[in-house]
Order: C-alpha cells, then structure tokens, then sequence
C-alpha cells in the first residue's frame, strides 16, 4: 500500500557547497550585526548628549553644553 521511503544520502560536493554557502551567510550576518551595533552605539552617544541639554560635536565626538553645533550634511 504505502511504499517505503528510500533516503540516500546527498553527494559529497552537495553536502560542501551547502556548508561554504551557510558559512559565508553566517559571516555576512555577522558583520552586518557588528555594523548595526557600531551604528546604534554611535546614535545613542549623540542622544545622551542631546537629552542632556548639550550639544555634539561631531567632528570631535564630543558632548559639548556651551556651544551649539549644526549638523553636517552628507
């Protein structure tokens, strides 16, 4: 009635080309991760700075709360 499934094994360059191809994604995801943290890091440093009643400096990377500094455009 039912016939019994016959699983045979992938070859050996399917077996490799789907562990190069999971090992690059997974890189890539990695530095796309470690790029999204540095960018959010950076985000909240200027929003500190601004909740506080400063202003920054982004050429210096600095919080500063006597001068006022314009954002520079891309």
């Amino acid at each position: 009635m039912l016939s019994k499934y016959n699983k045979t094994e992938a070859p050996i360059w399917q077996r490799k080309l789907v562990l190069i191809l999971g090992s690059l994604f997974g890189a890539m995801f990695l530095l796309f991760l470690v790029w999204a943290v540095m960018l959010f890091v950076d985000w909240a440093r200027v929003d500190d700075c601004l909740d506080k009643g400063g202003s920054y400096d982004y050429e210096l990377g600095e919080c500063d709360f006597e001068t006022n500094y314009v954002v520079p455009k891309d």
